[in-house]
């Protein structure tokens, strides 16, 4: 049950302290009795320290809890989404995930030491180890019925997973003599030693499979911090009349905060050259979206980080010092 089936990684929730304040002692339950009311202290606790159930009952240690009752409080482990990212006409019968193996130090960076549950697992899985998985599709997610209509895809660091399956696929089919129509690629990382696939993008611009590749570094010394939506900013005519006048699809992949800021950026866009309004550049939007050639497979932020730990706990105490 523990090691397969229930989450214990994830920082104990109000209820489950409560039930440990109530078979603690001494300071124990004293400061379990807080956290487990007070909603300021309780996201102040939880995002500094982020800690794991071994975590909080090493900190609590007056709390034995009673194995039935503690499994009977536990949440189910939930499943780890990943983006295919490859082409079954190319990989017949192989599925390629693109995984970044999340470990992290909890506060602050001087915390004890965290591991992603799935990442970590596919990283020491053994070669012809079994591992369970299933498919959960994507039904918007897909290359345009219409292959010569251009694309313009944009996915940061694990984000450009579904967007290599999406080149291996046009590279087959331009093998086969079908036409296809322009493919741009905006990619963001830290450094140049995170350009993920750099060498087979390399290749699909030799072959025309890809237009062109834009590259954004956040953290490259010497240079300025640049992000992908400042690079679509710097392209701003061409995504334009690829898009809007070529009536093209846009797909972004990645976290939900990277994909606000790409969706703001596009919308700048497209108010400007198109001489919109609020008004109609907001109906333009929905009609993207009612023709499906916006596309979007977003997840939530999952790598702990220091600055997302930081980021986490300013939000939680704006949120809190706004409740009445």
């Amino acid at each position: 049950m523990f090691s397969r089936f229930l989450d214990i990684t994830t920082p104990p929730t109000p209820n489950l302290l409560k039930h440990f304040a109530s078979i603690a002692t001494g300071e124990d339950q004293k400061r379990l009795e807080i956290l487990a009311t007070d909603s300021a202290e309780y996201e102040d606790w939880r995002h500094y320290s982020f800690p794991n159930l071994l975590e909080v009952l090493l900190e609590f240690q007056s709390v034995r809890p009673l194995a039935p009752l503690l499994i009977a409080q536990l949440p189910v482990l939930q499943p780890r989404f990943y983006s295919i990212s490859s082409s079954p006409l190319k990989y017949r019968n192989e599925v390629h995930l693109t995984v970044a193996v999340v470990q992290y130090n909890t506060q602050d960076g001087k915390g004890p030491r965290h591991y992603g549950v799935c990442s970590n697992f596919l990283k020491d899985v053994a070669i012809d180890q079994e591992v369970c998985v299933f498919i959960r599709r994507a039904p918007g997610f897909y290359l345009p019925e219409k292959l010569t209509k251009p694309i313009i895809v944009v996915g940061p660091g694990t984000g450009i997973a579904p967007f290599r399956g999406y080149w291996q696929h046009r590279l087959i089919l331009h093998e086969r003599s079908q036409q296809l129509g322009k493919m741009l690629l905006f990619f963001g990382c830290r450094t140049k030693e995170l350009d993920l696939y750099q060498e087979e993008k390399q290749e699909m611009v030799s072959k025309k499979i890809i237009d062109k590749t834009f590259l954004a570094l956040s953290r490259e010394p010497s240079q300025s911090k640049m992000y992908v939506q400042n690079m679509i900013l710097d392209q701003a005519s061409e995504v334009y009349k690829l898009l809007v006048l070529d009536e093209g699809h846009f797909y972004v992949c990645g976290d939900c905060t990277m994909a606000e800021d790409v969706l703001k950026t596009l919308k700048g866009i497209i108010k400007k050259y198109g001489n919109m309004d609020n008004a109609k550049l907001e109906k333009y939007m929905l009609l993207l979206r009612d023709q499906n050639r916006y596309h979007e497979d977003i997840f939530g932020i999952t790598l702990r980080t220091a600055e997302i730990h930081k980021s986490s706990r300013e939000s939680a105490r704006q949120r809190m010092a706004s409740q009445p």
